[in-house]
């Protein structure tokens, strides 16, 4: 993976999530993949069910969509 993807990942992720980046952790990417931690049952709930629409709002700022799903990582 290329560095500055990440790099970009990290910077547009509070502004593209708004409040929800508090509730959310973004722990890393693996193969397309968004590893997310949430704060709480409620908030895993709530990334669920925004998944598809944080695929597309992050995509937007790459130049080739790259990231496939978000999915909840404990880790």
């Amino acid at each position: 993976m290329q560095p500055d993807k990440v790099a970009v990942l990290s910077a547009v992720w509070e502004k593209e999530l708004g409040h929800f980046s508090k509730q959310w952790s973004l722990i890393g990417v693996k193969r397309g993949v968004v590893f997310v931690k949430p704060r709480s049952a409620a908030a895993a709930q709530e990334l669920h069910m925004r998944a598809a629409g944080i695929v597309r709002s992050l995509n937007k700022h790459f130049g080739k969509p790259w990231i496939k799903a978000v999915k909840t990582s404990l880790g």
